[in-house]
């Protein structure tokens, strides 16, 4: 019987998952700000299905080169052998769950699972002949423990209010690793089985989070994990947390990469000047916030003011002044306010006076209310640290 009821992470836990959960959050909010179009959003969703599909099969031991199955995937390749139909019943599987996600973990949701990636694989007429030698796969039925031990899990994951669901996937994924299943495709239930539970919880990245990337290029450690939980090593649950929690945000770190590329080319980055440059990149990590302040705070004039400066790098008042014609003591008034909360700083005098992005991080109590909870309990918790060393 499984006890993860009774498990406790460690501080380290904690403290990276905060750190994880904290990147995510932020990664999707700077993935909407910079607001990419429909075409390149479904390109790259469906990028992140074939490498999902790709390092899924790969895990498995089915090791095709990534171009056949992206065909494969767009259905410009009809499957031939039986690796190419591992591809096909993989992307069907991912359709499948992306249907599901208002079910909740059962059995019966498992076993329709091995129907579509072991049985129906093998249920290939045109093999099951007498020269080929070849027959169809037959379901196959979980041992008794096996099944108790699930319905333990599915119980815990399904009515647990405690844990943050990027935890309790990796829980998910790493017991599914260590209980004997079906005969193949184990890392293909752990993978699609977490994939389930980060969709459902909307904590995939809108489709494009491909964490089977991440095992396969660190599958020796993730191997060695998967033996200890296996073993029922003491502390082991808190080592594959701590792991999966690495693979995490390894994923988010390329998925950012990605973002910023984009983001760049939007802006004509390699066009601006080094400190034209330096501004854009801050407004990559940091323009989302204003999505976050409300009216209460910035008019929806100012907002405007500072998506402007955002994306042109500088602006006067003079240039405002005809943009909105308004009164340029209201632009000034305006400007003021911005200079006052900490979000742009003037740069030259007199008619060359400009304003740009504030690049200094420091605390604003005008803007800190809008921060998630979790990070301002970090922060009170690191300045009563502080005072307590005092």
């Amino acid at each position: 019987m499984i006890l993860i009821n009774k498990y406790e992470p460690i501080l380290s836990i904690d403290e990276a998952f905060l750190q994880c959960v904290q990147e995510q959050i932020e990664l999707a909010k700077i993935f909407d700000f910079i607001d990419l179009p429909d075409a390149i959003r479904s390109i790259e969703k469906m990028n992140s299905t074939i490498l999902r599909n790709y390092y899924s099969n790969a895990l498995d031991q089915n090791l095709l080169d990534v171009k056949t199955v992206k065909y494969l995937v767009n259905k410009n390749l009809r499957a031939s052998n039986m690796p190419e139909r591992a591809v096909e019943q993989y992307q069907k599987a991912e359709i499948f769950i992306d249907e599901q996600t208002h079910e909740i973990l059962s059995i019966s949701f498992l076993y329709q699972l091995e129907k579509i990636l072991i049985e129906d694989l093998h249920q290939n007429k045109s093999e099951i002949n007498l020269f080929s030698g070849q027959s169809a796969k037959m379901p196959e039925k979980l041992g008794l423990e096996t099944e108790i031990e699930l319905e333990n899990l599915f119980d815990f994951l399904n009515n647990d209010q405690e844990f943050h669901p990027i935890i309790q996937s990796w829980i998910l994924h790493f017991r599914i690793m260590s209980l004997p299943l079906f005969s193949e495709s184990k890392s293909k239930f752990a993978t699609l089985l977490q994939l389930f539970w980060l969709k459902k919880h909307k904590m995939d990245m809108d489709g494009l989070l491909c964490l089977p990337h991440e095992i396969y290029i660190n599958k020796p450690a993730y191997d060695q994990i998967v033996v200890n939980a296996i073993q029922g090593e003491e502390n082991g649950l808190n080592e594959q947390i701590s792991f999966g929690l690495q693979l995490q945000q390894s994923q988010l770190g390329r998925l950012k990469e990605l973002f910023r590329n984009y983001f760049r080319k939007q802006v004509d980055f390699d066009k601006l000047n080094p400190r034209q440059k330096n501004i854009m990149n801050y407004v990559f990590e940091r323009g989302y916030k204003l999505k976050e302040i409300d009216d209460s705070v910035l008019n929806k004039r100012q907002k405007l003011i500072m998506y402007i400066v955002q994306h042109r790098g500088f602006i006067s008042t003079k240039e405002l002044v005809n943009e909105f014609d308004c009164n340029r003591k209201t632009i000034q008034r305006d400007f003021q306010l911005l200079l006052d909360l900490g979000l742009v700083k003037s740069i030259g005098a007199g008619a060359g006076l400009r304003y740009c992005i504030n690049l200094q991080e420091k605390g604003n109590p005008a803007l800190e209310q809008y921060q998630a909870g979790f990070v301002q309990q970090q922060n009170s918790n690191s300045i009563q640290t502080s005072e307590d060393e005092l």
